[in-house]
């Protein structure tokens, strides 16, 4: 599934681990989890457009609200390559009506230079653009002014320090396998008026891609869970195969919009390459699976997982695979394949799987 993605990284891997690189690519989708309050709400960013120019990110979003209403709206952020390669500044949210490009800022990822002086140094000059410390946090990292009472947007201006020497392993899905990838572990210093936020960072250690893994402090955590690149022709032979040997696969590629049933846009890739392998093998039948984590409750994980099941199967029956090939069934948080502990367990539980009857 990974061939032709496997490659050294500029740093050490993990011990024990190979050394997978994350490209900077089109079509590679990012999922990213704000942890806060007992809740994992997850956001799904696609590079919709890699140049010689810069990246253009693409993050679209369903919200329903309480009173029934559904909010839908489509975030685009440009970065360019000299952003890419010189900027130290982060700018970490989305907002309404705001501009395609921040001149100077990057969006996922930190500069190439400021990549390098954490490396050679241990410490650079920093400054991001996020949400005042007394905000309400749930709209950390979120698109603002969709509903509740957006953030004060503020410009906290510091420092990062690295914390140790050495690469620290970070726990990463990557189309679906689980590894984990060199990260440096940083301490940010940053003032904003007159107040001090002392958050601690994980970027990853590629200096084609130092990609920001993961933001803590005492209110939340913001970390990227997953990392998919959908790739047709090694995918679909690893699906055909896994199906056609195992009897089971983890579908790639499959979003959902935060606490529903509804079907991410970035979906789209992975549900045109099941589509495929189906068409391609006529005789088979298979029951699509729902799993959810454990948070939430299992009657509503339950009837969640049975509702996110039938929308694959539906969205496959539209695509021209036969309703009578097809069986839905959701198993909420019962088949958990990590512990619910994690964030990042608690993502790779989030899943749906095609398992074909072999007998």
């Amino acid at each position: 599934m990974l061939l032709g993605l496997l490659a050294a990284l500029g740093a050490a891997p993990a011990q024990g681990q190979p050394a997978v690189t994350i490209p900077r690519v089109r079509n590679l989708a990012l999922v990213q989890t704000l942890h806060i309050g007992g809740v994992d709400r997850e956001s799904v960013v696609s590079l919709s457009e890699v140049s010689a120019a810069g990246v253009k990110y693409r993050w679209s979003f369903i919200e329903v609200h309480a009173e029934g209403d559904t909010a839908r709206d489509t975030h685009e952020r440009f970065v360019s390559a000299a952003d890419l390669d010189s900027s130290s500044r982060w700018h970490q949210v989305y907002q309404r009506d705001e501009p395609l490009e921040h001149p100077g800022y990057t969006a996922y990822t930190v500069g190439a230079a400021l990549y390098d002086k954490l490396r050679a140094t241990g410490s650079g000059a920093f400054s991001m653009m996020s949400a005042d410390d007394e905000s309400d946090a749930s709209a950390f990292g979120l698109a603002l002014g969709v509903g509740g009472v957006p953030p004060v947007i503020v410009r906290w201006r510091g420092t990062l320090t690295r914390v140790g020497s050495n690469d620290e392993p970070f726990p990463l899905l990557f189309n679906g396998r689980r590894i984990k990838v060199p990260a440096l572990h940083l301490k940010a210093d940053l003032t904003s008026r007159g107040k001090q936020w002392t958050p601690e960072i994980w970027i990853l250690a590629q200096r084609d891609h130092p990609l920001i893994l993961k933001l803590s402090d005492d209110k939340r955590v913001f970390q990227t869970v997953r990392a998919d690149l959908i790739e047709t022709t090694a995918q679909g032979a690893a699906l055909d195969t896994g199906l056609a040997k195992e009897c089971r696969i983890e579908a790639p590629g499959i979003y959902f919009e935060f606490n529903s049933a509804l079907l991410a846009p970035a979906s789209d890739n992975g549900l045109a390459l099941l589509s495929d392998v189906l068409k391609r093998h006529g005789d088979w039948s298979v029951t699509i699976e729902g799993h959810t984590d454990s948070i939430g409750g299992a009657r509503p994980n339950q009837t969640l997982s049975e509702r996110r099941a039938e929308a694959v199967r539906a969205r496959l029956v539209a695509a021209g695979i036969a309703a009578a090939r097809l069986k839905a069934v959701g198993y909420g948080a019962a088949r958990p394949r990590e512990t619910n502990s994690t964030i990042e367990g608690r993502a790779r539980n989030r899943r749906v799987e095609l398992a074909r009857n072999c007998s």
